[in-house]
């Protein structure tokens, strides 16, 4: 008898347990299938808006999904659709010169090819056409600007050119990035280091108006601001002590710095002169720097009286220019 109660006890209590078993069983393949369905669902959220024509929303769909699902069945489908809609929206942003999208676009391409000197190349040169050499210049984009042109410099000088490029002048290349270089290092107040890079730009492409030109007058007026900064020191020294028959330390240090930056913009200044009229550069420019480079030769040679010495810098400045390859 109590066997028989035994053997009712146990099998009731095996039902619930079955039961249980039986739940726990099928709550594994509810599960893959609801992930199945999630995958699906973002598959067709990227199809959806692909179809619509709408390819930042497809781009966004097709990013959640991958982020989502990166071994999913159509990680590999929308990795290279991707791929191709990227450079389509690049180069839609260049068009319509849309230059928070074109940067935006460019450095998601770079995140998975961050070698691609194409899409370097084509964002600096963009941002520096459509912003920093812009009248007003804008600097909004500067430091992608300098991101992309130091990236690019060193894929260049690694010996790396652009794919497809049937011709590729190196040193050029270099000189307009490294120009962009510069352009930041003078809008930071880095006048020193923007002059540098200045320079190593003009050497590579000594003569290339829109690289040269453009370096040149930079310098020039920073040439002109050092220039005014070391007179008006020298000039708020006392008159005594500037006649004095033997000066002071201070007077001849001030004296030695206005002579070197008079000398530094001389040289610079009549580098333009000679520069604009070897290239036909327009004459209003040429003859506002000449007027300025005059005076500034007047003041440190003044026993020149006719500017013989100026007119054979000058002319030692256009020879130079006018025997090289190019000129």
């Amino acid at each position: 008898m109590r066997l028989r109660k035994l053997l009712a006890v146990t099998a009731t209590t095996l039902v619930p347990l079955a039961a249980a078993v039986l739940v726990l069983g099928t709550a594994r393949p509810a599960a893959a299938q609801e992930e199945v369905q999630d995958e699906g669902a973002a598959y067709r959220a990227w199809y959806a808006a692909s179809q619509a024509k709408e390819t930042a929303k497809a781009i966004e769909a097709a990013h959640a999904y991958l982020k989502q699902y990166p071994t999913g069945q159509y990680a590999e489908f929308l990795r290279k659709w991707l791929v191709q809609a990227n450079m389509a929206a690049l180069d839609a942003a260049i068009k319509e010169k849309r230059t928070a999208d074109m940067v935006k676009v460019g450095k998601d391409i770079l995140a998975g090819d961050p070698d691609n000197l194409n899409v370097l190349y084509a964002l600096a040169f963009n941002i520096r056409r459509n912003e920093l050499l812009a009248s007003p210049a804008s600097y909004e984009h500067a430091g992608p600007a300098v991101e992309f042109s130091t990236k690019a410099i060193a894929l260049i000088e690694s010996g790396k050119t652009p794919s497809g490029a049937q011709s590729f002048d190196k040193s050029a290349a270099v000189a307009w990035l490294t120009q962009i270089l510069a352009m930041n290092e003078a809008k930071g107040g880095n006048p020193a280091a923007a002059i540098k890079l200045y320079e190593k730009s003009t050497s590579l492409a000594p003569h290339d108006p829109a690289v040269a030109g453009r370096n040149m007058l930079a310098v020039l007026a920073m040439r002109q601001s050092s220039y005014a900064e070391a007179a008006k020191a020298y000039n708020a020294l006392p008159d005594a002590d500037k006649a004095a028959a033997e000066p002071s330390p201070e007077v001849k240090a001030a004296r030695e710095r206005i002579n070197t930056e008079a000398d530094a913009l001389i040289d610079c200044a009549a580098g333009f002169v000679a520069f604009a009229k070897v290239k036909n550069l327009p004459a209003a420019t040429r003859e506002k720097v000449n007027q300025t480079l005059e005076a500034v030769y007047k003041s440190r040679h003044p026993e020149d009286g006719p500017l013989a010495g100026l007119q054979k810098i000058l002319q030692e400045k256009e020879q130079a220019l006018g025997a090289a390859p190019g000129a």
